[in-house]
């Protein structure tokens, strides 16, 4: 073999090994794209699960309260008979007292003031005419329904996927199971096609009295 022979053929190995080495180190690259993509799209489904938890439990607050203060403020009874004796003003005095609480300084003013309806109204319902009475009233709405699409509209809304979401009633919360859709970026075939939902779960805040107005089931599906 002559010494220009030689060469090429040296040429030829490099330029080989040269494109091997860059065909692992493009595999290498999707692969870590696709592991950022990944653990973006599991912190993404975990903000997913977040707000829809919180949205479920601010929606049952807002509807719990609608019934009580149009019935103390709208009905006869509601202003005659004075079962809820005044929530509304109960409230707005407990929303005073935990925003001069050093241990709410951190709440936001919708926070403290669903935490005092909270107080107040888990306070009340221990007088039974008062649990009866919102038994009674709350037979008439559907705020169960209410709960479920709102949580499936912040799903939507934060791109996630209503397949394989879960609302689940549990130890006075609402949590939340749902996921965001991974899908892989491919080089030359590697990788490609994988398509996957990452799921995580999140809880809404305690409600003391969700029990007693939950009449919905404990586990519903949202797909």
């Amino acid at each position: 073999m002559t010494f220009k022979k030689q060469l090429q053929n040296e040429d030829g190995n490099i330029a080989l090994f040269v494109l091997g080495m860059l065909s692992i180190i493009m595999i290498l690259l999707i692969f870590v794209v696709n592991l950022g993509g990944a653990l973006a799209t599991k912190e993404q489904s975990g903000t997913t699960a977040q707000q829809a938890s919180m949205a479920a439990s601010s929606v049952l607050y807002e509807e719990v309260r609608r019934v009580i203060y149009e019935y103390e403020d709208d009905t006869l009874e509601g202003a005659v008979q004075a079962f809820f004796e005044d929530i509304e003003e109960m409230v707005d005095d407990r929303a005073s007292e935990l925003s001069g609480s050093g241990n709410y300084v951190d709440w936001t003013v919708n926070e403290i003031e669903l935490e005092a309806f909270d107080q107040v109204l888990s306070e009340e319902l221990n007088k039974d005419k008062v649990r009866s009475k919102l038994i009674e009233l709350l037979g008439d709405e559907d705020i169960e329904s209410e709960v479920i699409n709102t949580t499936k509209n912040a799903i939507v809304a934060n791109d996630g996927v209503l397949e394989g979401a879960e609302l689940t009633i549990k130890d006075d919360r609402f949590y939340v199971r749902a996921a965001n859709k991974l899908e892989s970026v491919s080089f030359d075939g590697y990788m490609e096609g994988i398509k996957e939902n990452v799921y995580q779960e999140s809880a809404g805040p305690k409600i003391d009295f969700l029990a007693i107005v939950w009449d919905g089931n404990s586990v519903t599906s949202l797909d």
